[in-house]
């Protein structure tokens, strides 16, 4: 299927909404889809944001497995 991509997390969907946005600008009529292309920049700005918000989530519990495995260590 040309044009399909498989969106299994949000830099997916990410890279979805990027390529919709590109073909409103690149078309012909990219005024008479103003509204459209306001509503993907929303929907791409809160994926954006979920996605940075994930990455943070899992850096922190990276930092607390380390943390956690330290004051075992240190009560043995």
């Amino acid at each position: 299927m040309k044009g399909w991509i498989k969106i299994s997390d949000p830099a997916d969907l990410e890279r979805g909404l990027v390529r919709l946005l590109n073909r409103i600008l690149a078309s012909d009529n990219s005024i008479e889809n103003a509204g459209r292309f306001a509503n993907l920049s929303h929907a791409w700005i809160a994926c954006r944001r979920l996605r940075l918000d994930s990455e943070e989530v899992k850096l922190l519990k990276e930092r607390l497995d380390v943390i956690e495995k330290e004051v075992q260590t240190c009560s043995h």
